[in-house]
């Protein structure tokens, strides 16, 4: 079946497509430059499954609803569930959704050799995460990087992208997206911040999550949304409400603490541990659309954006992994007076004048996917890195080469007082552990006082004197000097130490003879 979800038309076409689909494969159909605003709250690798129970409880009728539904698309038990990378309905009225990460179950190889071709430095991310955090955020980042790499492709040239996150990923998530759209192209950190649930005695309570906002270009559009300030007392701009309250209408900043968290008895509810209200995403819609304009949601399980998107006349298309976003769209609709496949509220009868069957929506399944007409081959570019410079000019040898040579030069003691790293051999013998462990590079003559950054004025320090060192920028010839003066040497006398005039001759012939040999060979 083919839809105008992707289409780059300028036709007037109502666009209200729920996809029960993995969003990697809706996000690869799509056209480029296609969607006016993509807004989306994903999982936030907080290692963790959510569990809620949906409210009201799931019926009988709706869970056979979903059921069918599946089986309409060819899908009629959990095994071809999972051959078309959609989830089979429980039998719990639940809302569920694993947020834990796995590099052996949730990455295909696939997926990292698209990124190593296309987007190296996006590697570099997922790469580092790996080594300074844990597989698990790693194996997240994967996931979020293939699909982040379509939203950006898909977005038109005025599009923006707004990413729901928290403390848990936030700093990952904004180097992905800096690595993606390219930093020039990031806009603010919105902090959201909220005063619900409860608080530790150990660390400052955790109230706000952030939303990273990030356009494709500087033709992005944005309109300025206002919001209303309350004053105790009447100052020159104040206006009086029909409560007699004094206010002033402001631009809203980046930190927004007007928007109320769902609780418990928010009409809103919809089981969904993690829900956002619909407030949200309307001042995001607000200031990044207009309307007629295309909102897309690829993590939609709560339906609230595009909810969001009928409360102001946007067309929007949404997608889920899990049938229950059938129910739960079907049921925020309602809530908000709008109809779906014809079940119009209780009630109601026209929003804003205009008949109900305007919300129309159609659920479409994996094998009713947009077929993508856009042409282009490879990736837009993001702005190239300029070329490396530095203060000071590196070494043409790594710092590991250089204590290893440094080392060997005085019998792999350190420089400053003698001391080294003893081990016992297979017979028992106490011999020196020729290895570069428990040693520091500093400087022979300080920075300050134009000291080089090649081998010659570099020497082997322990951490004790190099802290010393350090904290006085003093020539290690002086050092040497007060360590010997002070009985602080681990060798029995100065004369024992490395000579300090001959290491460095040989150091400067070591360097001399490898620049020689890389002039060569260039």
């Amino acid at each position: 079946m083919a839809t105008d979800v992707g289409s780059n038309s300028t036709s007037q076409r109502s666009r209200r497509h729920l996809f029960i689909v993995d969003n990697y494969e809706l996000l690869k159909v799509l056209n480029t430059s296609s969607v006016d605003l993509i807004c989306t709250d994903p999982p936030f690798a907080k290692n963790e499954t959510f569990v809620g129970g949906l409210n009201p409880p799931l019926t009988e009728f709706e869970k056979q609803r979903e059921i069918e539904k599946l089986k309409e698309w060819g899908i009629e038990n959990p095994l071809d569930a999972e051959r078309r990378n959609v989830t089979w309905p429980t039998d719990e009225a639940t809302a569920k959704f694993s947020d834990i990460w796995s590099w052996e179950a949730d990455v295909h190889e696939q997926w990292i050799n698209e990124i190593a071709d296309t987007r190296p430095a996006v590697l570099n991310v997922i790469e580092t995460t790996r080594r300074t955090h844990n597989e698990g955020t790693a194996a997240y980042l994967a996931y979020m990087a293939v699909r982040l790499i379509e939203c950006r492709r898909i977005l038109k040239p005025t599009g923006a992208l707004y990413l729901h996150c928290d403390h848990t990923a936030n700093s990952y998530l904004r180097l992905l997206l800096d690595a993606i759209f390219g930093r020039d192209n990031f806009r603010n950190d919105i902090i959201w911040s909220y005063r619900t649930g409860g608080v530790s005695k150990r660390y400052w309570p955790r109230k706000h999550d952030t939303l990273l906002f990030y356009v494709k270009s500087n033709k992005y559009d944005h309109n300025a949304v206002q919001e209303r300030i309350y004053y105790d007392k009447p100052f020159f701009s104040t206006q009086t409400d029909e409560q007699g309250r004094h206010y002033a209408d402001v631009f809203v900043r980046d930190v927004w603490e007007d928007i109320k968290p769902l609780i418990n008895v928010s009409k809103e509810r919809t089981g969904y541990p993690t829900q956002k209200p619909v407030a949200l995403a309307e001042r995001i819609i607000a200031a990044s659309s207009n309307p007629g304009d295309l909102v897309f949601d690829p993590f939609a399980g709560c339906a609230y954006v595009p909810v969001a998107a009928e409360n102001l006349a946007r067309q929007w298309v949404a997608c889920d992994i899990s049938p229950r976003a059938m129910t739960v769209l079907r049921r925020q609709f309602k809530k908000f007076g709008y109809a779906v496949d014809g079940e119009v509220p209780d009630g109601v009868i026209a929003h804003d004048g205009v008949s109900l069957a305007r919300a129309e929506v159609s659920i479409l399944g994996p094998h009713e996917l947009p077929q993508r007409t856009s042409l282009e081959e490879g990736i837009e570019s993001v702005k190239p890195l300029p070329t490396r410079k530095y203060k000071v000019a590196a070494s043409i040898f790594t710092r590991q080469e250089m204590l290893s040579f440094l080392l060997g030069l005085s019998g792999w003691r350190a420089w400053c007082c003698g001391f080294a790293n003893w081990k016992t051999d297979s017979v028992g013998r106490q011999i020196i552990d020729q290895t570069t462990r428990n040693f520091e590079l500093d400087h022979i003559d300080p920075q300050s006082k134009r000291g080089r950054h090649e081998i010659y004025n570099h020497a082997p320090l322990c951490p004790y004197h190099n802290g010393v060192k350090s904290d006085r920028w003093v020539p290690l010839d002086d050092l040497r000097e007060e360590i010997a003066a002070v009985g602080d040497l681990v060798v029995a006398s100065k004369g024992d130490l490395v000579d300090l005039a001959w290491a460095r001759d040989q150091a400067l012939e070591y360097w001399a003879e490898h620049r020689a040999r890389q002039r060569l060979d260039h």
